[in-house]
């Protein structure tokens, strides 16, 4: 019966008959994640209001199923299909020119312009323009450092632009071919986020810099980066008053309670009131007066809630999380699904760091959310993609050579 098997199952993939295969579990941490924040964007949206309602957790719960869909739609997304000169070049210039409308005719926040609104009856709809640009780049650089097809369609019928095939051939150890487009781009994108969203800005700046050394930039070439890394911090950070500020207070928080110091000086007595097992849910009394406890902060309100223990399992589910993403690259079929869903990793996991290194004061402050968890629409919705994106790589990496559907073009 054993060696009859094979015959019966015929050509489907093994992993279907695995119940705990890496898709599945990959899909089960980003829920379990999701499920964290339902319960802590209901418990915090409580007393994000003067009036304490849940108006927050109604427009957050809106989207979460959006969410699950977006996930769901990514792990069966042919993802290969990306890689190619127009969906990968389309998406990258698609990001930029928004990331540049949105600085003219994007709405207003906490003093930037970094949102698109749409109105529909009385809910109203808003778009980060730098969550997408997010995934771009990852989208970008693992098609640019992968191996291309034969040039075809115009590139051959108009061989003046062959230096523009050839430039964009991506070869990561040439000086003139792998870094300087790379870096020309980086600095591009990371300028147009910077002026309004720095951390935004670091967080891409730096995944796309790993991918790059990843697909194989020569180590020296990360000297060229000190000095525009440098300029890019005393333009973005230093000449920017509140941005220094904030690097004061990073270095000594309790110096300034009553004052600048106030939204880490909160998040830490609420991190400490919370003790091993918490306070309870929704009995939490820091988080009343923590700014922005339902997305910067809303890992303060987890520890005040769940204590010591809830911190730890959520940190758990993000290390788990990576450890399992670990194993989908190491085991990818190809080079782009290797550098894609390197890129996807380092995105969620060290916006995850970055993110709880502010809450717990070990980074300065900056606005980024807890992926998965935080409130939002946008981010929730194109982060649960990605992951979708990477639950398709270890779909593709589950079900052997052969097994998975191949575009024509890179065939050839």
């Amino acid at each position: 019966m054993a060696a009859s098997a094979p015959a019966l199952l015929g050509d489907r993939p093994a992993y279907r008959d695995r119940p705990c295969s890496e898709p599945v579990v990959l899909g089960l941490i980003v829920l379990a994640l999701m499920s964290v924040g339902i319960l802590m964007v209901f418990s915090a949206s409580r007393s994000a209001t003067a009036a304490g309602d849940t108006w927050f957790f109604f427009k957050h719960i809106i989207f979460v199923p959006v969410a699950i869909g977006a996930m769901v739609a990514g792990a069966y997304f042919p993802y290969r299909r990306l890689n190619g000169f127009w969906p990968a070049v389309g998406i990258i210039l698609l990001a930029v020119a928004l990331l540049g409308l949105v600085l003219v005719f994007g709405v207003e926040r906490n003093h930037a312009r970094r949102w698109f609104e749409l109105a529909i009856g009385p809910i109203r709809i808003s778009f980060q323009p730098s969550e997408f640009a997010k995934f771009a780049g990852v989208i970008f650089f693992a098609w640019f450092f992968g191996r291309h097809p034969a040039p075809s369609g115009w590139f051959v019928k108009y061989r003046r632009l062959g230096w523009l095939y050839r430039m964009l051939q991506g070869e990561a150890r040439s000086f003139w071919r792998g870094f300087v487009p790379a870096l020309l781009l980086i600095g591009a994108v990371c300028y147009l986020i910077a002026k309004e969203d720095f951390g935004t800005a670091a967080l891409l700046g730096g995944v796309a810099v790993l991918v790059c050394l990843i697909a194989g930039w020569r180590w020296w070439f990360t000297l060229f980066l000190i000095l525009p890394a440098s300029a890019g911090f005393y333009w973005f950070v230093w000449l920017v008053d509140y941005r220094r500020e904030r690097l004061e207070v990073w270095w000594d928080p309790w110096q300034y309670f009553t004052g600048k110091g106030w939204h880490i000086c909160q998040s830490l007595m609420g991190i400490g009131s919370g003790g091993l097992t918490g306070v309870g849910l929704g009995a939490g009394i820091q988080k009343l007066y923590i700014p922005e406890v339902t997305t910067d902060f809303i890992f303060a309100a987890i520890c005040e809630e769940m204590g010591m223990l809830g911190g730890l399992l959520v940190l758990g589910l993000f290390g788990a999380l990576v450890w399992r993403a670990v194993r989908v690259v190491r085991s990818a079929p190809d080079r782009f699904s290797f550098l894609l869903a390197s890129g996807i990793l380092l995105t969620i996991g060290l916006q995850a760091a970055m993110n709880i290194g502010v809450v717990t004061g070990a980074l300065p402050a900056k606005g980024i959310s807890l992926p998965f968890i935080s409130y939002g629409g946008s981010g929730l919705v194109l982060m649960s993609f990605a992951a979708g994106l990477l639950i398709a790589v270890a779909r593709a990496a589950a079900a052997g050579p052969g097994k998975t559907e191949v575009p024509e073009y890179l065939s050839s």
